[in-house]
């Protein structure tokens, strides 16, 4: 009778750490899910922000008319943006 209850003990410490090791791993695919959506949230605000700030820092942008290297196609294109 030793060897039978030695046999269902093993079995089903073998089965409960089995479905606990399963559980723990789940977690850490849903933990590690979770921060790779946080960091592509966080990479989107920062891309978001910076075309922000350029979009807003070529509006102010000042062109030297008697500058050599004055680039009229730029100059264009800004004041065709600012009144769009």
């Amino acid at each position: 009778i030793g060897r039978w209850s030695a046999l269902a003990v093993g079995l089903s410490y073998g089965f409960f750490h089995a479905r606990t090791l399963r559980n723990e791993a789940a977690a850490r695919h849903i933990e590690s899910e979770y921060s790779r959506k946080v960091a592509l949230i966080e990479e989107a605000k920062k891309k978001y922000a910076e075309s922000k700030s350029s979009n807003t820092g070529s509006s102010s942008e000042k062109f030297n008319f008697d500058d050599p290297n004055f680039d009229a196609d730029k100059w264009a294109k800004h004041l065709e943006s600012k009144f769009k």
